[in-house]
């Protein structure tokens, strides 16, 4: 089964993903968007629909106003999002169970066993967020060191670009952390123990690493190129002159986008688990005397080192 194929099966745990993304986008960005229009907006003639004219001065001045309460109201959601962030794992986990049932069940079952998950979610998760954060770390310190030595031997163009260049295989250490994350995962919904489900996930990335690292890249470039073409769309709808259509055609490409970024992440695991379901060789037990004549090939049985005499 194709990716694509997959992925279309399991629509209605894409549906779910992406409208529980859109609820706890909705909590957490409803405060900090009343704060911010509560000042210059809320008293204008046009509305909130000053904070998109050309040169922002309506929004820096808004902004500025509404500091005190944005302070505030960002605290709290800062810690709504936090939470939210960690529950998120549980439809992270809905998703890869709808993905790798060969036969579809439904989303009773697919809570269940994300709910069952859920533990081996988070440490994965943690330790993930753990280690790129210390490969980050490391490699900013190594490359601020090796640029200050190359500079003061090579032109400051080699030197930058030397930097630069190691600078890219830091950041692909940590994609690659990220990969085999998602490779542990879907172990880890197949049953596997995290020990077990990193070890097959290892031998996953080294065997099968040129076509993960494409598919991740053109995942990420998908998810990068849908807002930069909503940025244009929604430049072009321009919601600061009147019109409803305008406000809902913006509605339209917004949510598009969010749904298009939950698509392109359903293939990415789709490919995941269609990599990871490869068949394995496996050597099976025969036994020759009591396998019916002509049965077993003449080149396997002659294989057999002692065969018993037949009565």
């Amino acid at each position: 089964m194709s990716a694509v194929a997959r992925t279309r099966r399991a629509w209605r745990a894409v549906l779910w993903v992406y409208g529980l993304r859109l609820l706890a986008a909705w909590i957490v960005a409803s405060p900090l968007a009343r704060a911010l229009t509560s000042s210059v907006a809320a008293q204008h003639p046009r509305g909130d629909a000053i904070l998109f004219d050309a040169g922002g001065l309506e929004l820096v001045e808004s902004l500025r106003l509404s500091l005190p309460v944005l302070a505030s109201e960002l605290k709290g959601a800062l810690l709504i999002g936090t939470a939210l962030g960690a529950l998120s794992l549980i439809p992270a986990a809905v998703l890869l169970a709808a993905l790798v049932e060969e036969t579809p069940s439904g989303l009773p079952r697919w809570l269940g066993r994300a709910v069952e998950l859920f533990p081996r979610f988070v440490l994965s998760f943690g330790a993930r967020l753990f280690c790129q954060g210390a490969v980050l770390a490391a490699g900013a310190i190594a490359l601020v060191r090796l640029h200050r030595r190359l500079a003061s031997s090579w032109s400051d163009q080699s030197a930058a670009f030397t930097a630069a260049g190691l600078g890219l295989l830091v950041l692909a250490a940590a994609a690659a952390l990220g990969i085999l994350e998602d490779l542990v995962r879907v172990e880890a919904v197949r049953g596997a123990t995290l020990k077990s489900a990193l070890r097959r996930a290892a031998r996953l990335l080294r065997a099968r690493w040129a076509t993960l690292t494409g598919s991740w890249l053109l995942m990420a470039g998908c998810s990068l190129l849908l807002p930069l073409g909503a940025a244009s769309l929604v430049g072009l709808l321009d919601v600061s002159q009147p019109g409803a259509s305008r406000l809902i055609g913006v509605t339209l490409v917004h949510q598009g986008v969010a749904l298009g970024l939950v698509v392109a992440r359903s293939l990415w695991l789709s490919l995941v688990v269609e990599l990871g379901s490869a068949p394995r060789a496996e050597r099976l037990p025969i036994d020759l005397q009591v396998a019916p004549a002509g049965a077993i090939p003449a080149e396997v049985e002659a294989h057999d080192a002692a065969p018993e005499p037949r009565e």
